[in-house]
């Protein structure tokens, strides 16, 4: 099977369904941030003059929350529909990023469908959680089931919260610092991955100083492109660096 294993010889390795259940469970915990997302973009659904069937329809088809909120943000301004296009797609960019990463780890897909769910479930949840738990030196679970099952809690609470936030949404207090949520559960999943690091974990260092400071000196670029572009620029100092280290 190509969804190639990643487990000790002394170990026996799990089924797919114990593999598909595991990745559930390890992703399961960050529902926590997800729930205030959701939210978040149900109601700006609904003040943006969405119907309920068209916001679900793009939480279904679409499944990537920062551009979704974005979109929803730029269609109640009236921002012409190139631009929200091409602000969508620059936020979207850096899962080629993830794509190319997690599947160098995954191997080659064993068929059509496995690799149409594996593209569909590629979020910054399930791209974390997999790439945290496959450099355990105890990991005995198939790979690709490992990663699918990570990214179920984030498609079921993203789906359940988006409809909540655009029936209830109004009600929830403005006060309320929901917005707080989402950069609180980005930085949730980057200390994970810092913290799993293992010996590449200087690379990871320098890669994130890099992208964050870039982000910031890039962030006035039109269309999001300094996003992009400071996700380039960290990803080719981090590969210096492991180069580097490696010689």
């Amino acid at each position: 099977m190509s969804e190639s294993l990643a487990s000790p010889q002394n170990q026996t390795p799990a089924g797919p369904w114990a593999s598909l259940n595991a990745g559930f469970l390890a992703g399961s915990p960050l529902l926590l941030g997800i729930v205030p997302f959701g939210l978040i973009y149900g109601a700006s659904a609904k003040l943006a003059a969405l119907t309920l069937t068209q916001s679900v329809a793009m939480s279904l088809t679409v499944f990537a929350g920062s551009a979704q909120l974005f979109f929803v943000n730029l269609w109640a301004s009236k921002v012409a529909v190139p631009i929200l296009v091409l602000t969508c797609l620059a936020l979207n960019l850096r899962l080629l990023i993830y794509g190319a990463s997690i599947g160098l780890k995954l191997g080659p897909p064993s068929s059509f469908p496995m690799a149409l769910a594996r593209s569909y479930i590629l979020t910054d949840e399930s791209y974390a959680v997999s790439t945290v738990a496959f450099l355990r030196p105890n990991f005995r679970y198939q790979k690709a089931f490992f990663y699918i099952g990570s990214g179920l809690p984030t498609w079921l609470g993203w789906q359940i919260t988006c409809v909540m936030g655009y029936l209830v949404g109004s009600v929830i207090p403005a006060n309320w610092p929901l917005g707080l949520a989402v950069p609180l559960l980005f930085l949730s999943l980057l200390i994970s991955i810092l913290r799993a690091g293992g010996e590449k974990g200087g690379s990871k260092l320098l890669t994130v100083a890099v992208a964050g400071l870039s982000a910031i000196f890039l962030g006035r670029l039109p269309y999001n492109l300094g996003l992009i572009v400071a996700i380039a620029l960290g990803v080719a100092a981090g590969m210096i660096h492991e180069k580097r280290l490696s010689r």
